[in-house]
């Protein structure tokens, strides 16, 4: 019969759990950084893009609070809650969320051309949100990843 010994798994093996714990903690943070830098990036766009008529557009991009499990997070970054007039189109006194605003604006509509702010936005900024993230986990790793 063969016999098998190791030396140091198990620091190795505390080192894995110690990663484990480190990115429980890092993680919300890092998706936070990186939401708060796209925030900025998409409204900038926006802007840019002339879709700023009354600032409220611009205002209600956001991200939202980090959302998931145990085994993923997520942040949402969109323009949130409602703009103070009716839908002239639908003939509706309801307020318009700024969500359709955005969707509008995005991909256009037969008579008003695309002005797709989100997705230039998000390109632009990738590698700024990805710098962002990197920092949290570095800073809480001690720069040890």
């Amino acid at each position: 019969m063969a016999e098998f010994n190791t030396i140091g798994l198990e620091e190795i093996e505390k080192a894995f759990v110690n990663m484990e714990q480190a990115a429980v903690e890092a993680v919300p943070k890092m998706l936070k950084a990186g939401a708060d830098v796209l925030v900025e990036a998409q409204r900038e766009e926006a802007r840019a893009m002339g879709l700023d008529k009354t600032g409220g557009f611009v205002n209600s991009i956001k991200a939202t609070a980090v959302k998931g499990n145990e085994t993923e997070k997520w942040v949402d970054v969109y323009p949130q809650g409602k703009a103070d007039h009716g839908n002239d189109r639908k003939k509706s006194r309801e307020n318009v969320r700024y969500a359709t605003i955005g969707y509008v604006a995005e991909y256009g509509t037969s008579k008003k051309a695309a002005r797709p702010y989100m997705t230039v936005a998000n390109e632009k900024a990738h590698d700024k949100v990805v710098d962002a993230e990197l920092a949290i986990w570095e800073t809480m790793n001690n720069g040890q990843s």
